[in-house]
This record gives structure tokens, sequence and C-alpha cells, in this order.
């Protein structure tokens, strides 16, 4: 496994199972499930792919961060590693909320005439 972590990228279900057995792992915020999807629903899903790869897979919720850590049980990430990708995550996190505040600030209602 790598020493350090990767900038954030998206990784969609299908391709998770490939990742994880490159010896990757991938955190996924829980604000990605959107309003339609669940938590347990995406986590079923997630495991189907993999076991189709023949990866098993492991889930650990981090519910303060809301956040799912999924991982290969034959290569988990180290504590030291979990934590740089939760830092890298919220990192992004605050820039995705940070550019919507730009966006609405921004916006400028048309002057009534």
């Amino acid at each position: 496994m790598a020493d350090r972590v990767n900038e954030p990228y998206l990784v969609g279900q299908e391709a998770i199972a490939g990742e994880l057995q490159r010896g990757k792992w991938c955190v996924y915020l829980h604000e990605w499930l959107g309003d339609e999807h669940d938590l347990a629903t995406w986590q079923t899903q997630v495991a189907a792919h993999a076991a189709r790869s023949g990866v098993e897979v492991c889930f650990m919720e981090i519910p303060r961060k809301d956040m799912t850590l999924v991982a290969n049980v034959r290569a988990l990430p180290s504590f030291e590693q979990v934590t740089e990708s939760v830092a890298a995550l919220e990192h992004y996190r605050g820039l995705a909320a940070g550019h919507r505040r730009r966006g609405v600030l921004g916006r400028r209602r048309k002057p009534a005439e």
C-alpha cells in the first residue's frame, strides 16, 4: 500500500472493487448518497460488485464525520492512512461548501422593473 494518500477523486460502485484489488481503500461521504438512497443499500451494492470480482470488503462507518470506509479485508489501511484520508475529504468538503456559498452569494436578483 502507498505511504501517502492521494488527492480525493470519485470512484463509481463498479470501480471500487478494482481500487480495492490494487491495495487502495475508499472513504465515502454520506452526502453523496443524495435523498433517494440510503447507506445500507449502497453498502449491499458495493459488496455485491466486489464479490463478483473476488474481493471481500469490510465497511467502517465514521459517524461523527458522516463517512464510511470501504476496504479489502486482505489489504487494510493503517490508522494513519485512514486519518489522512478523512482529513483530505474534510478539506475537500470545506472547499466544496465554500464554492456553494460563493455561488449562492454571488447571484443577484434582477432588479424589479
